[in-house]
């Protein structure tokens, strides 16, 4: 298996966790019983779908956050390293 198919499985099975279809029809039974408790409380399953969700419609939180990663972002040549990647016409000859 490629490993950037192996990526997208652990993502979807992140998202949608083993047992989580099962784990939503006892909720329903228990609701119908007369259970008044939130399905997110009672199962992790379905915790972790609900949290995917709100991700997904909210996606600039996904996105980790901090002052160390803004300075990573914003420097340039912090290392005093000559390389200068992604710039047109490079001592390497690409681009």
């Amino acid at each position: 298996m490629p490993y950037e198919e192996f990526l997208k499985w652990n993502s979807y099975f992140r998202d949608r966790p083993v047992g989580f279809r099962e784990d939503n029809r006892t909720y329903m039974l228990l609701r119908a019983q007369g259970i008044k408790a939130n399905p997110e409380d009672l199962f992790p399953t379905i915790r972790a779908i609900k949290m995917a969700e709100e991700i997904s419609k909210t996606p600039n939180q996904a996105i980790p956050k901090g002052k160390f990663l803004e300075r990573m972002l914003a420097a340039r040549n912090g290392d005093g390293s000559t390389l200068n990647i992604g710039a047109k016409n490079d001592k390497f000859g690409s681009n």
